[in-house]
């Protein structure tokens, strides 16, 4: 039987921009260009006869015939990976996990040796991304994601809640317990959102600040508020292994829950392999033990203890 096949290069940009809302992000993926993946759905949508996407300033958005036929590419595009990948990754012990970037750099890193991948026997492939993404890459066995995501395929469970609080090098603590927050250099990660409920807290507000400075990334909002650059909003988890080692200190309140928690997907198509359940019993493990450390060393609320 000879099957009528539309080019799959332009399926997979389909797929990419369907799943992603967004020809840049698809391109981003796919690691091609914002053009290719616009003129792969332009052949497609005339190959096909209909119009896959409307066009907006900026963003697209499926047709009803689009996302119609994304739920029809995605079926068969996850079928097709979830065979080739478990028969390519049986033989190696591959797992491929999906990770908040952030989350991998101050919370999974520090935990990661060569004892613990020897003693999990898996090779490991680790995926972050800038941003958060919308989706999970279909060959995915694992993602940890900040904040719910319901995908097709996917089964979704709580990993880590956190909370938050000021953070700062344990030299400046005094200052900031004596002067207040206010009396210090703010380090804000993106926006102003958590210094300000953080402050409203507290019982002050941003008009007092004695000045900020803003660094796009958790990680670096961290490691700025190490090296005594200011006082930072932190939490458990991401700041952990920092107030673990003494880098960092909590000098004073208030606590604030955050805003989102971390969930933990496993691709639920089939059955799962062995390497994907034990790195994902690993990893709840690990968030266990986190769990535990947090409530004994006092960084859990009160309301959490």
């Amino acid at each position: 039987m000879a099957y009528r096949l539309p080019n799959l290069n332009a399926v997979r940009a389909f797929d990419a921009a369907a799943r992603h809302q967004s020809f840049t992000r698809a391109a981003d993926e796919l690691g091609v260009t914002h053009a290719s993946i616009s003129r792969y759905v332009k052949n497609l949508e005339a190959e096909l006869g209909v119009t896959l996407f409307e066009r907006r300033h900026r963003q697209v958005a499926l047709t009803p015939a689009g996302a119609h036929y994304a739920d029809v590419v995605a079926d068969a595009l996850t079928l097709i990976s979830i065979e080739t990948g478990t028969r390519a990754r049986d033989a190696k012990g591959k797992v491929v996990l999906e990770i908040d970037s952030d989350l991998a750099v101050l919370w999974l890193m520090p935990r990661l040796d060569n004892a613990v991948l020897g003693g999990l026997g898996i090779e490991l492939e680790l995926r972050s991304y800038p941003e958060p993404p919308r989706t999970i890459v279909p060959d995915t066995d694992l993602a940890i994601t900040w904040g719910p995501m319901d995908v097709p395929g996917y089964s979704r469970e709580p990993f880590l809640s956190f909370t938050m609080f000021p953070v700062c090098a344990p030299e400046h603590a005094e200052r900031v317990r004596t002067r207040g927050l206010t009396a210090n250099k703010l380090i804000y990660d993106r926006g102003v959102s958590s210094w300000d409920e953080l402050l409203k807290r507290a019982g002050t507000g941003l008009d007092a600040a004695e000045g900020h400075l803003i660094f796009h990334r958790t990680h670096l909002c961290l490691e700025a508020a190490v090296r005594g650059l200011g006082v930072a909003v932190g939490d458990d988890v991401t700041a952990g292994a920092m107030l673990r080692e003494g880098r960092l200190v909590r000098p004073c309140g208030p606590f604030m829950p955050g805003r989102h928690a971390f969930h933990l997907s496993t691709a639920s198509r089939g059955p799962i392999r062995p390497p994907v359940v034990a790195l994902r019993d690993w990893l709840l493990e690990q968030a266990a033990d986190h769990v535990r450390w947090a409530r004994e060393a006092g960084f859990a609320s009160p309301a959490e203890k």
